[in-house]
C-alpha cells in the first residue's frame, strides 16, 4: 500500500540507478558500468526488469527487498548484543516501520547498505560466532556492502580494525588470534571487492575503486568558483544512449581541490569538518534522541566493578559504527537532507540506548523512566519525520508523470532542458526520464539566449517564474499550455510550464 501511494515518487539518484539497471537488463555494459554508482541496487532492479516488470515498479520492489534486508540486519544486531526478548521485539517493530518509510521516501542503496552492514557487524559483535568460517562470512558481507555503495570500502576497513582493537583491549582472544581474524576478514573483503575494482580499473585505465569521494569532496570546496554538479549547472549533451549525464558524473568537469594546496584551502577544510560535526550530530539525533547519553554511560560503566564492565564494552561496540560512519563522511559534503547516509547507525544507536536503560546505572533515574525513554528516543524522530516530510517527496514525480503524458499526447516529444524544481526534485529531469528523451541540463541562472543554444526542443520552468516571463516575451519560444491542456484542465492549477523552442522543431 505504501509503495503504491509513492509509486510515482522519484529522486535524482533514482533516475541514475534505474537507467543503469536498464542497461544491465539490455546487456549494455559500456553504459552500465560507472565508478560513481554502486552496482548492487541496479542489479536488483535489472532482475525485476528482466521479468517484465515496469521500471518504477521494479525499483519499488528492489527497495522492498532493501527494507527486508534492513529489518533482518537490525534483528541480527539486537540478537548479537543479547538484548532481552522484549527489546528485540520492540527494536524489530521500529526497524520495520523505519525501513518501510525510508524505502518509499527515496530510491537509493543506503537502506540496503545499512542492512548488509548490520549483518556484517552483528557477526563481529557476537561472542558466540568465532573462527575462520565466521571471519570469511564477515569479509564477504563487507564485500557485498562495497558493491552496494563505495563508502563501505573505507568503512569496512575501519570497522575490521576498530572491532579487533576492542577485542584486544577487553582480552577477547590472544594477539595471534586477533591478528589472524583481521587478516582473514581483510583478505576475504579484498577478494570480494577485487572483481568490481578490476572492472572499474579496466574501464577508466587506472586503478579505481570509486570516484564518489572525489566528487563529494569537490562539492565542499571554497566558494571562489561554482563547484556544484556540472550536470545541473551547464547545458550539455549526455553520452549517446543516456537520458542524463548524471548516470555517469565521473566524466564531467568537477572543480576539484585539495586542502594542501594553500593555507586558505586548509582553513576551509577545517571549517567543513567543524560544520559537519554539528550536522552529523543533528542527523544522528534524527535517528535516536538519546545517542548522546552513551558516552557518559560508557565512562560510568568502565568505572564500575568487573560485573558491570561488560556493559561499557557493549556501549563502545554499539557506538563504533555511528562514530566510524561519521568519520568517513566528515571531510565531504553532508547536508541536513542526507539522513540516509546514517541509516546504518540506526540499530546500534538503539542498542546503545537500551543498554543505558537496562544495565548502565543512572543517577536518580527510575528504571521504568529509562526504558520508556529508550523507546521514545527511537520512535519519536520517526514519527516527527513522517509528519513533517509526509509524502511531499512524491509531488515532483507525480507532476512529471502528468506532464510527460500530456507531452506525448500532444506529440511534442524531444530533448528537454530546465529543472522545473518542485518539492521532491528536478521535474524537468523526471519528465525526460518518462519520455525517454535526453535531459540537456540546466544553469544556475538560465536565459532565453542560453536555452536556445542548449539543443533542447522543450524547456520546463516553474509557472509564472521570471524565466517563464522572459521566455513568453521571446518570439522563438512557444508556450505549450494550449496544446498540453486542450482537454479543458485548469492551466493555472498546474505548477509548471513547457515552452517549445521554434528553431529546434524538426522540419517535416
Amino acid at each position: 500500500m505504501l509503495g503504491w501511494h509513492f509509486r510515482h515518487a522519484l529522486n535524482t539518484d533514482a533516475v541514475a540507478y534505474i537507467r543503469i539497471a536498464s542497461y544491465y537488463a539490455d546487456g549494455n555494459a559500456a553504459l552500465a558500468v560507472s565508478s560513481y554508482w554502486g552496482p548492487l541496487l541496479s542489479w536488483l532492479i535489472a532482475g525485476f526488469l528482466k521479468l517484465g516488470v515496469p521500471e518504477l515498479i521494479a525499483a519499488r520492489l528492489a527497495m522492498l527487498v532493501s527494507a527486508q534486508v534492513f529489518l533482518w540486519g537490525c534483528v541480527a544486531v539486537f540478537q548479537s548484543f543479547q538484548l532481552p526478548r522484549r527489546w528485540c521485539v520492540i527494536g524489530a517493530v521500529l526497524a520495520a516501520l523505519a525501513g518501510a518509510y525510508w524505502s518509499v521516501l527515496e530510491i537509493t542503496p543506503d537502506l540496503l547498505l545499512a542492512g548488509i552492514v548490520a549483518f556484517a557487524v552483528s557477526r563481529m559483535c557476537d561472542d558466540t560466532k568465532s573462527g575462520i568460517a565466521s571471519d570469511v562470512v564477515t569479509g564477504l558481507l563487507w564485500g557485498v556492502a562495497y558493491l552496494t555503495k563505495a563508502v563501505a570500502l573505507p568503512l569496512g576497513c575501519l570497522a575490521i580494525l576498530a572491532f579487533a582493537s576492542l577485542d584486544y583491549l577487553r582480552n577477547r582472544g590472544t594477539r595471534p588470534a586477533i591478528l589472524r581474524q583481521v587478516l582473514v576478514r581483510g583478505a576475504i573483503f579484498a577478494l570480494a571487492a577485487a572483481p568490481w575494482v578490476t572492472v572499474l580499473s579496466l574501464k577508466y585505465h587506472q586503478l579505481t575503486f570509486s570516484t564518489t569521494a572525489r566528487i563529494s569532496h569537490a562539492l565542499t570546496g571554497p566558494t571562489d568558483v561554482d563547484r556544484y554538479h556540472p550536470f545541473a549547472r551547464t547545458f550539455h549533451r549526455p553520452e549517446p544512449g543516456r537520458i542524463s549525464s548524471w548516470e555517469e558524473p565521473s566524466l564531467m568537469a568537477y572543480r576539484t581541490w585539495s586542502p594542501f594546496e594553500n593555507a586558505v584551502y586548509l582553513r576551509h577544510q577545517i571549517k567543513v569538518i567543524g560544520r559537519n560535526l554539528v550536522m552529523i550530530a543533528l542527523l544522528l539525533t534524527s535517528l535516536n534522541l538519546g545517542w548522546w547519553l552513551l558516552i557518559p554511560a560508557c565512562t560510568r560503566a568502565w568505572a564500575n566493578p568487573e560485573s558491570r564492565r561488560q556493559a561499557g564494552w557493549n556501549c563502545a561496540r554499539a557506538m563504533a559504527i555511528p562514530v566510524l560512519v561519521a568519520v568517513v563522511y566528515l571531510p565531504f559534503s553532508v547536508t541536513i537532507t542526507q539522513q540516509r547516509f546514517f541509516y546504518a547507525a540506526f540499530p546500534f544507536l538503539f542498542v546503545g540506548v537500551v543498554l543505558w536503560a537496562e544495565v548502565v546505572p543512572a543517577q536518580r533515574l527510575a528504571a521504568k523512566f529509562r526504558r520508556a525513554f529508550a523507546v521514545a528516543a527511537a520512535a519519536l524522530p520517526l514519527l516527527v519525520a513522517a509528519i513533517v516530510v509526509g509524502d511531499s517527496t512524491k509531488y515532483a514525480g507525480e507532476c512529471a508523470v502528468e506532464l510527460a503524458n500530456r507531452i506525448q499526447a500532444a506529440k511534442l516529444v524531444g530533448p528537454v532542458a530546465g529543472s522545473g524544481s518542485l518539492t521532491g526534485g528536478r521535474t524537468g529531469l523526471y519528465v525526460s526520464f518518462f519520455l525517454k528523451q535526453p535531459w540537456l541540463g540546466d544553469e544556475l541562472n538560465p536565459t532565453a539566449a542560453s536555452l536556445k543554444k542548449s539543443g533542447a526542443r522543450l524547456v520546463v520552468v516553474k509557472r509564472n517564474s521570471p524565466l517563464a516571463q522572459e521566455l513568453s516575451a521571446d518570439r522563438d519560444f512557444t508556450n505549450a499550455d494550449s496544446l498540453l491542456f486542450a482537454d479543458g484542465s485548469k492551466v493555472d492549477d498546474f505548477p509548471l510550464q513547457v515552452y517549445e523552442i521554434r528553431s529546434a522543431v524538426p522540419k517535416p
